[in-house]
């Protein structure tokens, strides 16, 4: 069985962009320590590339702790004039982003999901500023996922739903796991017990679980604390290791992630109790502030 036509759905991640409250020491940390490539500044934000991006895909601006927008790319206008109706069809008001345009971007629209946040819809366009300095072997290939609390995971499912997003996915935990392209997930939504709506963590894929180790001692050695792993998923299949950076956001290194056919729909699984978020069993128990 298929999918609808892919005009109907983002096509995954365009960009992330967080506020930062102490921006010296989260440029550092993502160019120096996590090894993502500078491209300079765009207008109040700091911009930096993962290695196979084209585009400046996550974005630094000084400010409180928290998410500025999270921007998926659709194929074309018509699927953006789609989309806006759509959306508007269903009760959100749908708008223009009240900020320039990042560069990255021909055309977008802006709408607000059920927990406050800023999401955006983009036609992308090419960049004019390249990034600076040589691509590091063990720097992110792309942000894969992002993962969101939620204390109304249906009202947040429904909303993203819209966006062509499909379960692949759920935990006994509270959370859901959904696709958009052939990667298990490029969203998911965890379930907040305590009202919680902000980022519980950005992931970025390094490729491999090579990649993963060379990283986790890498980092070690630097004196950065693992907050949980080197594990493997089970929703997903992928190997994992999880930071925090200066802000206390959980950013993760992974590689391996199972795929499918791009416009296959899969039914949804459930991990019950006895899933304890690594099926090597290596990990131990996430932190925290990790999972409330």
């Amino acid at each position: 069985m298929t999918r609808s036509n892919s005009s109907d759905r983002v096509a995954g991640i365009h960009r992330i962009a967080l506020q930062m409250p102490d921006m010296a020491e989260a440029v550092r940390f993502y160019r120096d320590t996590w090894k993502l490539r500078p491209a300079g500044k765009d207008g109040e934000y700091h911009a930096f590339r993962t290695a196979d991006c084209a585009h400046d895909d996550f974005l630094l601006k000084q400010g409180p702790s928290r998410i500025a927008h999270l921007a998926f790319p659709v194929a074309s206008m018509e699927a953006l004039d789609g989309f806006a109706a759509r959306l508007a069809a269903a009760g959100f008001r749908v708008s223009v982003p009240g900020d320039a345009l990042p560069r990255s971007d021909a055309a977008a629209i802006a709408v607000t999901d059920p927990d406050g946040r800023e999401v955006r819809l983009v036609v992308p366009a090419g960049d004019t500023a390249p990034a600076s300095g040589d691509i590091d072997p063990l720097g992110p290939l792309a942000i894969g996922h992002v993962v969101l609390w939620t204390p109304d995971q249906p009202a947040a499912e429904q909303f993203y739903g819209l966006l062509g997003f499909q379960v692949t996915d759920r935990t006994h935990a509270g959370m859901s796991f959904l696709r958009c392209n052939a990667d298990h997930h490029t969203l998911a939504l965890m379930k907040s017990k305590t009202g919680r709506t902000g980022v519980q963590h950005i992931a970025f894929d390094v490729g491999s679980l090579d990649n993963v180790m060379r990283n986790f001692g890498r980092l070690r050695d630097q004196g950065l604390d693992c907050a949980w792993g080197v594990g493997r998923h089970g929703p997903g299949n992928n190997i994992f290791s999880y930071y925090a950076d200066p802000a206390g956001n959980f950013v993760e290194y992974y590689g391996d992630m199972e795929v499918f056919p791009v416009d296959d729909l899969v039914e949804a699984r459930i991990w019950g109790p006895e899933h304890k978020g690594d099926i090597w069993g290596v990990a131990g128990i996430p932190p925290l502030a990790f999972r409330e």
